[in-house]
Formats: structure tokens, C-alpha cells, sequence
């Protein structure tokens, strides 16, 4: 008679679900849409305010155009010799080409229902907070959870720039800003105990009493 053994392995861990729009998420019009990532600028070159050569619109570029970046609150590190402040010329100047080869592309150049470079831009940070709504309907109201019922907790560098949007979306009525929001998550680095995991693969054969009749 041949025992089979199920072994439960308990370790800590999250169950984290991860978004493909960030400050770094690249804009494109596409098909007659605007898409927001999943491919990102990097920070090699970077968004257009970044400066460097070869800077492409991200969502970053959206949220300066918009006011809901201000320059004077960033360090002066960027550009070529990274002792520039952000470049909000340079981002509303791309993004005015780029409102008028999507108004050529729909046929609203010259038209009432042309698109300024603000609608534009918003049109953009829109399809960006859909993409952050739906994970967080996937692990919530697909789970039988009621989102209004929830507060939204908001980190990282550009997270409370979409807080409210999101959370108005999904129908919730608080958010929570934490001072420490911005450094969130190297601050949870630097209180983290530091651990190190090893590993060794095993193939053995047991008997019925258990002792081990081989392995390698």
C-alpha cells in the first residue's frame, strides 16, 4: 500500500495586485483612442518635462499640463546635468502637437467640437484612472465586497493626484492621505526586518514506517 503525504507550507506573504498606469505609463492615440501604458517611458529619458532627449508623454507630462504638478515643489534635478527644475513649456508644447494630430486624426480640426490641449490631457488621465478602478473592482466587488463600504488609502508620489477620481468612480466617499504618502514605501523598506531565504531542492522516497529509503 503506497501512503501519500500532503505537506502545508505556511509562509507570510501579501496578496498584491499590481496596476500598469503610473506617472511613467506612455501615452499613445491609437484606433481612434487614447491609451495609457502598459509600455512606460522610463525614467531613461523619461516623461517630456523630464528634459532629456528622447522624452516621450506620460502621464506625468498629463498631470503638470493639467496643475496637478507644480515645479516649484519638485528639486531642480533634471536635464542633462540634472540641475533643471521640471520643463512645463516643454510639456505643453508637445502636448499641442499632439491635440492637433488627434483633432486631424477625428476630424474636429477647425470644428465646434475641436479638442483643446486640456481635454486632451484629461482624456488621457481618465482612461489612467479606469485602469487603476479595475484591479481594485477585481479584488473587491468580484470577491462579493462592497467598495462604497471601504476607505481608500492613497500612497506614493503621483497616488493622491487620482485618489479622488478613483474613489468617485467606485463610489466611496473618504480617502486617506498619509503625510508620509511620497516615501511610503521605502520607509516601510527601512522598518522591514532584514531576512534571508535559502533553498534546497529534495527528491526522496519514504516507506511505510515513514524512514526514508533514498533521496537526492
Amino acid at each position: 500500500q503506497r501512503l501519500h503525504h500532503t505537506v502545508t507550507i505556511q509562509a507570510p506573504q501579501l496578496d498584491i495586485t499590481t496596476v500598469a498606469a503610473g506617472g511613467g505609463s506612455k501615452l499613445t492615440f491609437r484606433s481612434g483612442t487614447f491609451r495609457v501604458g502598459p509600455e512606460s517611458v522610463g525614467s531613461q529619458p523619461g516623461p517630456v518635462c523630464y528634459r532629456k532627449k528622447g522624452g516621450e508623454l506620460a502621464v506625468t507630462d498629463a498631470n503638470l499640463l493639467l496643475g496637478r504638478v507644480l515645479p516649484e515643489y519638485f528639486p531642480a534635478i533634471f536635464g542633462p546635468t540634472e540641475d533643471a527644475p521640471l520643463d512645463a513649456a516643454a510639456t505643453r508644447a508637445a502636448f499641442e502637437v499632439e491635440a492637433r494630430r488627434i483633432n486631424l486624426e477625428l476630424g474636429l480640426s477647425g470644428g465646434d467640437k475641436e479638442m483643446s490641449v486640456e481635454e486632451v490631457a484629461l482624456g488621457y488621465i481618465r482612461v489612467a484612472n479606469e485602469a487603476m478602478c479595475r484591479p481594485i473592482r477585481e479584488i473587491t466587488e468580484s470577491k462579493g465586497h462592497d467598495t462604497a463600504s471601504h476607505v481608500l488609502a492613497a500612497f506614493g508620489g503621483a497616488g493622491p493626484q487620482h485618489a479622488c477620481a478613483i474613489a468617485r468612480a467606485l463610489g466611496m466617499s473618504t480617502v486617506f492621505v498619509h503625510r508620509f504618502c511620497g516615501i511610503l514605501s521605502a520607509y516601510g523598506m527601512g522598518l522591514a526586518d532584514v531576512v534571508a531565504d535559502a533553498q534546497r531542492p529534495f527528491a526522496g522516497t519514504y516507506t511505510d514506517g515513514g524512514e526514508e529509503g533514498g533521496g537526492g
